[in-house]
């Protein structure tokens, strides 16, 4: 790959081209819904249809742990993967990654990659505050988290059981000390825990709590579009969770996982991302929901997460879960 990257553009693609034929296929460990990979990696296929390409979805921890697994027994079976920060950086700590610096980059804004090259943005996800617009007037929604310790909001509010991106970010805005004390008179309002950003959207919807301290903006836009009574607000500080791919260490198919790659963060990949409810940061792709790009947000990134994930998870479970 770092030959490649000297060659001229042109002279580049039709190598990539010559030798990803040859390989025949590619692997794709996708965290993304299979309705939306489906149709993604299809359209990926009609540009190159000389690639075979298998997919398995799998996120979260079990994806760490499976690439883990095969690293360590000497089977190379990935190729590319994708993932949020914290499964990025975890991928990467246990060796599992390249870098790879695709002419794609060059479209995306510093602070959406980082400079050696391991991760590039599918997507990101804004973190929004979520409501019932049949519970919840537009005139009553909180305008700064402050506002949640109102006695109003008592058994009210839902927060995912490992919503640790959005802890670290309110620690860093408020200062460990101020934070903490913040957190702690938080978890007194009798909050829902739950896990899913997707499943907390939906008992928003169906009126099982009335608002979403941090919902994934996909959700909520998405099921706002189909005429479900949930909206949304951005409360400061506004953060987004990206979701990066990543070419792993010993691909057997690296000229198929390059193009996979360049593709999709090339404008048509991106684009399609787009029309899923995705919000995109490759330069001048065309957004479904610009709104959510109006107010600049704080990238929770794997070199800001990463780190400090193991004692932020601590930290949060001993808040608002009793150290389970």
């Amino acid at each position: 790959m770092a030959r490649l990257e000297k060659l001229a553009p042109d002279k580049r693609q039709a190598v990539l081209v010559e030798r990803a034929k040859a390989e025949g296929e590619v692997t794709f460990y996708s965290s993304l819904q299979a309705s939306d990979s489906e149709p993604f990696l299809k359209a990926f296929n009609k540009r190159f249809p000389f690639l075979k390409v298998n997919t398995y979805r799998i996120s979260g921890q079990k994806q760490v742990i499976r690439i883990q697994t095969e690293l360590n027994a000497g089977r190379h079976l990935v190729d590319v993967t994708n993932g949020s920060a914290a499964q990025a950086y975890a991928i990467k700590k246990i060796g599992a990654l390249d870098p790879y610096h695709t002419p794609q980059r060059q479209f995306f804004a510093a602070v959406h990659k980082d400079k050696e090259g391991y991760f590039s943005p599918t997507f990101i996800n804004p973190v929004v505050f979520g409501y019932n617009s049949r519970l919840v007037k537009r005139n009553e929604v909180p305008r700064n988290y402050e506002e949640l310790l109102e006695p109003k909001w008592k058994g009210k509010m839902i927060l995912d059981t490992e919503e640790f991106p959005w802890f670290a970010v309110l620690l860093k805005h408020f200062g460990r000390e101020k934070g903490l004390d913040y957190m702690k008179r938080l978890a007194k309002q009798d909050l829902l825990m739950a896990r899913g950003r997707t499943a907390q959207a939906q008992l928003i919807i169906a009126g099982e709590r009335s608002v979403g301290i941090a919902l994934n903006s996909s959700s909520v836009v998405d099921f706002k579009a189909q005429g479900a009574p949930i909206d949304w607000t951005i409360l400061d500080p506004y953060f987004a969770k990206p979701n990066m791919i990543m070419l792993a260490r010993h691909a057997p198919h690296p000229h198929a996982a390059a193009l996979l790659i360049d593709w999709t963060l090339s404008e048509e990949g991106q684009s399609m991302l787009a029309t899923f409810g995705y919000v995109v940061a490759r330069k001048g792709a065309k957004q479904s929901f610009p709104a959510l790009l109006e107010k600049e947000s704080i990238l929770a990134d794997p070199d800001f997460i990463g780190p400090i994930l193991e004692d932020t998870g601590k930290d949060f479970r001993n808040v608002f879960m009793g150290g389970q």
